[in-house]
């Protein structure tokens, strides 16, 4: 048995070959890389060119500003005064969404009740057999707990446990003023029940409306102005290079292909004004804000017409009622 030694020449030609392969996917390499750092940097040149004329303006580098329409510059300040005029009257109507907002603040859940739930729980636990059933326990509310947090509910809550003393007083004999106490416990929960009620439509046909305007059509809005600005700052950018190469002398004329980017800027610049014109007169119409407020004003209007209402009805049912008898 005899050893061959490999062919050399067949060794080399396939170590050239290998080489000149790895040296070719290298520089395909280096030019796809190459290739796309230009399409980065072409894409974030503009951007770049944007923010540093940008920073000039702000900082006083640069005094020569296109001036933009007045319609324009005036439409912007409305829709800004707009703005924080729904912005401000949500923060007071946002008090609609907390039940509390008019509930007595010295009103503190009695030591008593918070045991009696806590007590309940633990009953309802213990006589759970599956768990849908402890699920139940756990998340329903006892009757104390179950009053909404109003004034009208929390002033119900306490005359009927006032009118429970007065019955425990006179034996359980239903007096004047027990009869007085229930009817006006009575009118005082519905009263509660439909201010809840008015609250619900001033944060579904109100606020949440006002949120969708804000959140929609002003960032709506807000993109086009924003594109004006950009395509301001991309066309004094231009401008600015087109001085820079004539360097003071108007009579040298700047390379053609530079004089027309500056008027596919200016032509840009145009669109987009006019396209953000629409966009803020449509929202600074009127009607919507005007429609908001009658519908706000019509649900607090029938909350009140329905308070005086019940409110009538119990001071009649009051006046009828016989007065007790002094007893010796």
């Amino acid at each position: 048995m005899s050893f061959k030694f490999p062919d050399l020449s067949s060794l080399q030609q396939t170590l050239q070959q290998t080489s000149q392969q790895l040296q070719q996917s290298l520089q395909d390499g280096i030019q796809t890389s190459l290739k796309e750092a230009s399409t980065i940097n072409d894409s974030l040149s503009p951007l770049f060119k944007r923010t540093t004329r940008s920073l000039q303006e702000r900082f006083g580098g640069t005094n020569d500003i296109s001036e933009l329409p007045r319609e324009y510059i005036e439409l912007e300040k409305k829709v800004d005064s707009l703005k924080v005029f729904y912005k401000k009257t949500l923060v007071i109507t946002s008090q609609y969404e907390i039940e509390s907002y008019d509930y007595p603040p010295n009103i503190r859940e009695s030591f008593q009740d918070v045991t009696k739930t806590f007590s309940e729980k633990i009953h309802g636990l213990s006589q759970a057999t599956t768990t849908a059933e402890a699920e139940a326990v756990l998340t329903s509310s006892s009757a104390t707990v179950q009053v909404p947090k109003t004034f009208a509910h929390s002033l119900s809550k306490t005359l009927k446990s006032n009118r429970e003393t007065v019955l425990a007083a006179s034996s359980e004999e239903e007096t004047g003023l027990s009869k007085a106490l229930l009817l006006i416990a009575d009118a005082q929960y519905k009263i509660g029940d439909e201010r809840l009620e008015q609250d619900k439509l001033i944060i579904s046909e109100f606020n949440n409306k006002i949120k969708n305007i804000l959140d929609n059509e002003f960032t709506a809005t807000s993109k086009d102005r924003r594109s004006v600005e950009n395509s301001r700052l991309t066309f004094d950018t231009l401008r600015a290079e087109i001085k820079a190469f004539q360097n003071g002398d108007d009579t040298v004329e700047a390379p053609e292909a530079l004089q027309k980017k500056l008027e596919a800027a200016e032509d840009e610049l145009v669109n987009a004004t006019e396209v953000a014109v629409e966009s803020m007169k449509k929202l600074i119409s009127p009607t919507a804000s005007i429609n908001l407020l009658k519908v706000f004003s019509k649900i607090q209007l029938n909350y009140h017409k329905t308070v005086a209402e019940q409110l009538t009805t119990l001071v009649d049912q009051l006046e009828a009622l016989p007065a007790d008898e002094d007893k010796d």
